[in-house]
């Protein structure tokens, strides 16, 4: 019988042990990985295996922190001699890690965003009568196509098709792979959508959206920026990783749009300008009637500084793509804005537009310059209304995007897979055996 967390009043996840396998790097920085699970998870008692890839170079080993183990491959400078070497021992580690799941080491075993190396860790999952979870936090195969017919970066030959039969041949196993999981964890109600077109039944299914931890995101403990560039001007905040393409074409627009409406605004895009953009953004900014000192881009800043940018908004904005590799994601930067207490503007999409209906902090308009350029033009003509809108949104995400909320999902979901675990089995250690991936 499993025991009760009365504090979450959810299954305990203490004394189990999880193997994630994931496509990103170590140190993790996705918000998903390092909040949901490092924090949230492992906080409820979850030790957790992490196969990852090196940030850094080094040698193929274990780093231990915690409840958490990080397994890493080696990554070393060198030719071509040498990245094949590297490719190896990432090999060597994963195949390993497929033994100790066939073995029975983990009582749980999660796969993110592979398409091929799934497979094996299923069928070693099934053998050794565990469950097995498939992690999808964006479409894996469609955005491998996109990449190859339509690049946002100047792409090889060879890689454009070395993308394509990886998408092609992915879509004859990724789907009926999908079918045999224990469950599968989806980003979206529409990606769920999106999956039962594929033959996915919709009970082995259950969406966890990207959230935020609202304690981190607090208006009241932030201060406002103080930078000159801002005094006396409305401020159009708008948050991305990485500034370019056609989003960031939408948003110059609605800049545009806003100041011909006559509002001396300035857009502060906390970000990184993209190397493409930086070398022609001075011609985009002139074609549109924008002077240079409208645009204010920050680079990557610390969160605390980032968002004192975010408090010192009047309206926020998130120009998403509705095209079929985006319409099934849940833009992080949206229930940003919302947890800093800003009203946003946002474009046309799936979550978007069920998050801005259901918590009444912001407008919905046509992905569009002048579409979103009269939706913050509305909001700075009336800055009080703008106001009362987002005073929405902390409540709305607390209660329904914090990640203590979807911890308590995500724990529920795994305990109702896990059987009767053996300690022995989970707490066995494997730093020794690190030094011999492959047997």
């Amino acid at each position: 019988m499993m025991s009760i967390d009365r504090e979450t009043g959810g299954a305990s996840l203490a004394g189990r042990r999880m193997l994630f396998v994931a496509p990103d790097d170590y140190p993790a920085f996705r918000v998903d990985l390092t909040e949901l699970f490092s924090r949230h998870l492992v906080g409820r008692g979850l030790s957790i295996d992490w196969s990852l890839y090196r940030a850094d170079q080094g040698e193929a080993g274990v780093e231990v922190r915690g409840r958490e183990r990080f397994l890493l491959p080696a990554k070393l400078p060198g030719g071509r001699l040498r990245k094949l070497r590297n490719r190896l021992s990432t090999g060597a580690v994963r195949w390993g890690l497929v033994w100790r799941t066939l073995r029975g080491d983990y009582d749980l075993v999660q796969v993110r965003d592979y398409t091929f190396w799934g497979i094996p860790f299923l069928i070693a999952a099934r053998l050794a009568g565990k469950p097995f979870v498939y992690w999808m936090s964006y479409p894996v195969l469609d955005a491998r196509w996109l990449l190859a017919t339509k690049p946002f970066r100047p792409v090889s030959t060879l890689g454009r098709i070395a993308r394509l039969l990886h998408a092609g041949t992915g879509k004859l196993v990724f789907y009926r792979f999908l079918r045999r999981a224990d469950h599968v964890v989806v980003q979206s109600k529409r990606m769920r959508e999106r999956l039962e077109e594929h033959g996915v039944p919709r009970a082995l299914m259950t969406p966890v959206e990207m959230g935020v931890t609202t304690e981190r995101f607090n208006p009241d403990n932030v201060e406002r920026a103080r930078d000159p560039r801002l005094e006396g001007r409305k401020v159009i905040g708008y948050i991305c990783a990485e500034f370019f393409g056609e989003p960031f074409d939408v948003a110059l627009a609605a800049l545009a749009h806003a100041r011909a409406d006559g509002h001396d605004a300035v857009m502060v895009a906390v970000g990184t300008l993209a190397d493409h953009e930086r070398e022609v953004i001075a011609g985009k900014l002139a074609a549109l009637g924008i002077p240079e000192h409208a645009l204010v881009c920050t680079g990557r800043l610390p969160l605390p500084q980032a968002l004192s940018y975010i408090k010192a908004a009047d309206v926020c904005i998130s120009p998403f793509l509705l095209n079929k590799e985006q319409e099934v994601a849940t833009p992080t930067k949206l229930v940003e804005y919302l947890a800093m207490g800003r009203p946003v503007v946002a474009s046309v999409h799936y979550d978007q537009s069920e998050v801005l209906s259901s918590s009444g902090a912001g407008l919905v308009t046509a992905f569009s310059g002048r579409g979103m350029g009269e939706g913050i033009s509305r909001i700075l003509a009336d800055p009080q209304w703008g106001e009362e809108m987002g005073a929405k949104g902390p409540a709305w995400v607390k209660a329904n995007r914090d990640y203590v909320r979807l911890a308590e999902r995500v724990e529920r979901l795994f305990s109702s897979l896990l059987r009767p675990h053996r300690p022995e089995a989970a707490e066995r250690t494997i730093d020794a055996a690190m030094s011999h991936p492959a047997e």
